[in-house]
């Protein structure tokens, strides 16, 4: 199943635009078209690519689930229950994804189920696009240029105005590996992406879902000189599961029975890895 979102989201250094307007158009009509406004895309793997105007968001998976890639005899299932998918005009792109503005979020709420025989532990990698944008602060000021993701990562209950990432408590960033800016062909024109790495706490036992690694995605408000009207750029999600038995290093088990250290999820991810180079 492929899914996407449009987006125009960027607020332009040469013009100003009321987007108390825009909200009220995109009310009346989803369907508007903006042929100079730039804006920028999400997804979450998988891909329609259309064009209509403005900027493209979009999210996608494959069957029905995020990109799954596993290590051993597991089996998982990822997915994002919540993002809308509703598209009354035949577009390919969900209603509630055309014409993002500013701060305006969207559900996005990725899980990993073990649908498999066997306990895994089990990884999330997301890479956000990265433009040259100069971001605008809730006074109006600008923060300065500079390459940056274009999304903010949220749970449920944040709030509009908090513009910062928060990711689940139960996933744990494996910091020495991660917020990297990447190569990411499938992210923007630019081919630039910026990474996330999570592990989950605990193994998963058959039949047990994880916790979301975040409920909603919310664009950035900004200015920016690199994003190019109908450009399509994506998140790319990806979820990998390693067999959580049998996990070794240095001669010895890694025990994966309790609560897992970042210690030794990046060791796991990282054999993970090793075994897997094209990924």
């Amino acid at each position: 199943m492929e899914t996407s979102c449009t987006t125009p989201m960027a607020m332009l250094y040469s013009r100003k635009i009321d987007w108390t307007e825009r909200r009220d158009e995109k009310v009346q009509k989803r369907k508007l078209v903006w042929p100079q406004r730039f804006g920028i895309a999400l997804v979450v793997l998988l891909s329609l690519s259309l064009i209509v105007g403005g900027l493209y968001a979009y999210l996608t998976d494959i069957d029905d689930s995020i990109n799954v890639f596993t290590i051993g005899d597991v089996h998982i299932k990822a997915w994002e229950p919540a993002f809308p998918t509703e598209d009354t005009d035949g577009n390919g792109v969900p209603d509630e994804c055309e014409l993002l503005i500013p701060h305006e979020t969207i559900p996005k709420d990725p899980r990993i189920k073990n649908t498999g025989t066997n306990d895994a532990v089990v990884f999330f990698k997301v890479t956000a696009p990265v433009e040259l944008i100069n971001v605008i602060s809730d006074d109006g000021s600008r923060l300065g240029e500079k390459e940056e993701d274009l999304f903010y990562f949220k749970q449920a209950e944040d709030s509009e105005d908090t513009h910062q990432n928060h990711f689940d408590g139960n996933w744990i960033e494996l910091t020495t590996l991660d917020r990297e800016i990447v190569d990411c062909a499938e992210c923007n024109e630019e081919g630039k992406g910026f990474t996330y790495i999570f592990g989950y706490h605990t193994r998963l036992d058959t039949g047990e879902e994880t916790s979301t690694l975040f409920d909603k995605v919310q664009n950035k408000k900004y200015g920016t000189r690199t994003v190019s009207a109908n450009e399509v750029a994506q998140i790319r999600i990806e979820a990998y599961a390693v067999q959580a038995d049998d996990i070794h290093r240095s001669g010895n088990e890694v025990n994966t029975s309790g609560t897992l250290t970042e210690e030794d999820l990046t060791y796991i991810y990282q054999v993970f890895i090793n075994q897997n180079p094209a990924i």
